[in-house]
């Protein structure tokens, strides 16, 4: 288990991991080893509730502030915990992450509140939480590819073990517009360029949809149909000044292996054993 940690922090290390809220399953091993990893990484492991069991006090930053070129965004980490994780102590998670957020609201312009909770508690934060702009839940096997929102609260979830990363796409022009999902306008400008692109695949270099079927005319009104969609897509998307989309990617055969990754993979792997023949 501790080799298959330090492999992982190795590989968020390489892929420049920016920030990494602790939940339950980090701390089996003990306070000395994930405090260790901790030390080991290039990023800071966050925490608002998780504290010592004989120090009684956080064992990690609450938050944590990341600059983009146009942005300070704000980030929270909570946990519900495990009473059966001796060296550790866990407190209530509303309360943990109101006096974080509100620690570091008038610094930033977005506040992420990342979440390793159940369901009762994401309820408990939407509602009871002040100024989150995103919650991004962990520890679900639940995978959303439009977000929900709970008490003007964007709640992202993107399942577990792996099997999709989660890109959120912020567009935020202003701090009084309230932010719009357009998710479902991004699905179907996807939607349209991929059927299109399906049908040019054939198509010699210079030659347009509309030449190739231009004795088709079901198929030239199905090009019409999705340029008019994927404009009017566009169009919606422009109007408005702050809005935000989910994208998941699922992490399967078609997506290229970092080599560096890859690496770190590769030696964590245990080796094949050759067996013994007798002659």
């Amino acid at each position: 288990m501790t080799g298959a940690a330090s492999a992982i922090l190795k590989a968020y290390n390489e892929m420049g991991c920016r920030v990494l809220n602790v939940g339950g399953h980090d701390l089996a091993a003990g306070s000395d080893f994930v405090l260790g990893l901790s030390r080991e990484a290039n990023f800071p492991f966050i925490s608002a509730n998780i504290l010592g069991a004989e120090s009684k006090q956080t064992l990690f930053p609450p938050s944590a502030i990341i600059e983009t070129h146009d942005r300070k965004l704000g980030f929270v980490g909570v946990s519900t915990g495990d009473k059966r994780l001796k060296d550790f102590e866990f407190t209530d998670p509303v309360e943990a992450a109101n006096r974080a957020i509100s620690e570091i609201k008038d610094k930033v312009d977005l506040i992420f509140l990342m979440a390793n909770v159940d369901d009762t508690t994401e309820k408990l934060l939407a509602k009871e939480v002040k100024d989150i702009d995103f919650l991004i839940r962990s520890n679900t096997g639940s995978l959303q590819r439009n977000p929900t929102e709970l008490d003007d609260v964007v709640i992202i979830r993107i399942g577990k073990q792996g099997k999709y990363a989660g890109v959120l796409h912020v567009r935020s022009v202003d701090k009084v517009s309230k932010l719009k999902n357009v998710s479902s306008q991004y699905t179907r400008i996807n939607f349209s360029d991929n059927r299109l692109a399906a049908m040019a695949k054939e198509l010699d270099e210079g030659v347009t949809l509309e030449a190739y079927y231009a004795d088709d005319e079901k198929r030239l009104q199905l090009i019409s149909r999705l340029r008019a969609e994927r404009q009017t897509n566009v169009d919606l998307i422009k109007t408005l000044k702050n809005s935000y989309y989910l994208e998941a990617i699922p992490l399967n055969e078609k997506v290229e292996d970092t080599p560096e990754v890859a690496a770190i993979v590769a030696d964590y792997m245990p080796k094949a054993v050759v067996p013994k023949v007798r002659h």
